[in-house]
């Protein structure tokens, strides 16, 4: 998926933002971004960042961005993929709607507008907002996730779709895996390409059935119950007892964990364990993960317990003043303090630094490293975002060494 070159982007959004708004807003956003860096906010349809104000006021501005629906991002995506086997540039081509099945991904003035605390009314975009754009822009010059992130679909969702891996749906128990809870899986890759069916040959149709139609039937009276689902087997009957023995002698103890409320995460707990380590295979298929994201999994919950394996496998609405606040606080210890911090769902990425972190739902911050491609999670969540930042550089230091 690289490299890319996303300037037309840039310039594109630039034009759609700056034809209808009034020289003096536009030369006032343009002066508000003179030898500052705000910290700039990426959302599914909006970004955000926050503007001193006199009297030590602070303006919360929010630039927002029509999404796409899910028909056009399904049309959109079968051009990105038809253009895989030519092409593995993200970049400026896909300005033009003849190369996204028709939709434009381009955000055009219609699709924008404009909402600031620095004003009860105004009759068009303040300067803030503007800004916003601009700083917006600018982004979009060296990284394209943010655009895929404002049009309604996050950036890893559309590298996965065009590696043949769209998300299906799992069926709702496993085959062989001893679940104590009945709550869904969560949604993984599956590939897009149908199976083979070989030719066959018609059977032959049978004789006519003698029928004796001539004496009563009884008829039902009612509706048959439905036949009882299967026992688990001997050995997941086993495996859970076993589970259940485990479980109490860590609450007699007062060590036990609290469990997490999806199939997931009780199923990294239970895997991880001597009694369930035999089903780790048959949880892998069940929640779609190889053996590297198996391992992954076991790190999260080993490091965060059952919220740090839900924060490993689902992604979480988070309020944008926590994440702005998370993200100020981290400001003194990044490395490269210039460079932009990108906020999208619950995960904070320093990409400067090689540093995430998940905000769980725990109410912690889960750190992530990424030494060798995808983020893998390190021990030390805090609900104090600065400490968790720090063991994540703490554990990068540690792993330079080793090298």
């Amino acid at each position: 998926m690289s490299p890319h070159t996303t300037d037309v982007w840039a310039n594109t959004l630039t034009t759609s933002l700056t034809t209808s708004a009034d020289t003096a807003p536009l030369n006032a956003a343009r002066r508000l971004l003179t030898g500052t860096h705000p910290q700039l906010n990426v959302n599914q349809g909006f970004a955000t960042a926050k503007f001193a104000l006199p009297g030590g006021r602070t303006a919360r501005a929010r630039l927002l961005v029509e999404e796409l629906t899910a028909a056009q991002w399904e049309r959109l995506e079968a051009a990105l993929a038809a253009r895989i086997p030519t092409t593995t540039t993200i970049g400026g081509e896909l300005a033009d709607p003849r190369h996204t099945g028709g939709i434009p991904l381009l955000p055009s003035a219609q699709d924008l507008s404009h909402h600031c605390t620095c004003t009860e009314a105004a009759s068009g975009p303040c300067a803030h907002t503007l800004a916003v754009g601009l700083l917006l822009a600018e982004r979009l010059r060296t990284a394209p996730a943010p655009l895929f992130t404002l049009r309604g679909r996050p950036y890893q969702h559309i590298k996965k779709r065009l590696r043949g891996t769209e998300p299906t749906a799992v069926a709702a128990s496993p085959a062989g895996v001893p679940a104590r809870a009945s709550a869904p899986s969560p949604v993984r890759p599956a590939t897009d390409h149908a199976l083979a069916i070989p030719a066959q040959q018609a059977a032959p149709l049978p004789n006519p059935a003698d029928l004796d139609l001539t004496t009563a039937r009884p008829l039902l009276t009612s509706l048959l119950s439905a036949p009882p689902a299967p026992l688990p087997d001997l050995d997941a009957q086993q495996a859970l007892v076993a589970d259940a023995a485990h479980r109490a002698r860590e609450l007699l103890a007062g060590t036990e964990q609290s469990t997490g409320s999806d199939t997931g995460s009780d199923l990294a707990r239970f895997t991880a364990l001597e009694h369930g380590a035999p089903y780790r295979q048959a949880a892998m298929d069940h929640l779609g993960l190889d053996v590297v994201a198996m391992g992954h999994l076991t790190l999260a919950h080993t490091h965060g317990g059952p919220a740090g394996a839900a924060a490993y496998l689902h992604r979480y609405t988070v309020d944008h003043d926590v994440l702005a606040r998370a993200q100020a606080d981290i400001q003194p210890l990044r490395p490269a303090p210039n460079t932009a911090v990108e906020c999208e769902d619950n995960h904070l990425t320093d990409p400067a630094a090689g540093i995430q972190l998940r905000y769980g739902p725990d109410g912690r911050w889960h750190p992530y490293l990424a030494p060798y491609g995808p983020w893998q999670p390190v021990p030390g969540p805090d609900a104090d975002p600065v400490q968790a930042y720090r063991a994540a550089r703490t554990v990068a230091r540690a792993h330079r060494r080793t090298r």
